[in-house]
């Protein structure tokens, strides 16, 4: 046998004996938890109009797909984008009509989640005049987790037809 194969075999035969440890700790079932929670958090920030809350998650630049583009949005234009959204909004339904569907790495680092979604809501504008609007809308979020803190770092949409 050559020293190649001396070395392949030594290094087959410690790999047959070392102690079988996990390479990856897993947490997958916490980290399913903590995304389900940050589901419920848009949620309630829905109906409290609370902005900050809604965008504590992104980061500095966040992709967004729908209508067959690609934008990257910053931190930024999402704060002004659901400002406007929430300006004379009364929400009535922001509601799951099925449970999310969560996965997450196996070591807890990255997840997505698949939604449908109903919301309702009225809307007065500058006149007074108000409006009733209802859609129902389905999404894959994708999540990454950075120091400990969970990271919503891209979104897909679709809106049901009318």
């Amino acid at each position: 046998m050559n020293l190649i194969g001396l070395k392949v075999g030594a290094l087959v035969g410690l790999l047959c004996i070392a102690p079988k440890t996990p390479l990856i700790h897993a947490d997958a079932e916490t980290a399913k938890a903590e995304l389900l929670a940050l589901h419920q958090a848009d949620r309630r920030a829905h109906f409290h109009h609370d902005v900050d809350a809604l965008i504590s998650a992104i980061p500095a630049e966040f992709i967004y797909v729908r209508d067959g583009k690609i934008q990257t949005q910053t931190k930024e234009d999402l704060r002004k984008r659901f400002t406007a959204y929430f300006q004379g909004t009364e929400f009535s339904a922001w509601d799951d009509l099925e449970p999310p569907i969560i996965h997450a790495s196996p070591d807890g680092q990255m997840g997505w989640m698949v939604v449908r979604v109903k919301v309702a809501y009225s809307k007065t504008d500058a006149a007074g005049k108000k409006t009733q609007e209802q859609s129902v809308i389905a999404w894959m979020s994708v999540y990454e987790k950075h120091e400990g803190k969970w990271l919503h770092v891209a979104n897909a949409s679709t809106f049901e037809p009318e």
